[in-house]
């Protein structure tokens, strides 16, 4: 490790390219970070649409949100479980 450290701080080209190779990562990760934030962003907006077009009360705390998420995740399983039931 005290070689490669040497090596950049010697080599002073050999730095700027680690430099810009490190940047570049940092912001591919950022970049892709920032999609997945968008798209997570876009789904809990279409949710909320959905429940005010159905006329569902749309949840106006963190709290509530994660009730009624896990609400429906029990009726989910509920349902699922009757189906598999009653298809076998």
């Amino acid at each position: 490790m005290e070689s490669v450290i040497t090596a950049l701080t010697t080599h002073k080209i050999a730095l700027i390219i680690a430099a810009i190779i490190s940047i570049l990562i940092v912001l591919s990760v950022l970049k892709r970070l920032i999609k997945l934030a968008v798209v997570f962003l876009a789904i809990i907006v279409l949710y909320i649409a959905y429940l005010a077009y159905t006329g569902q009360q749309v949840p106006k705390t963190k709290q509530e949100a994660l009730k009624h998420v896990m609400v429906k995740i029990e009726q989910l399983k509920k349902e699922s479980k009757k189906k598999f039931k009653g298809g076998l």
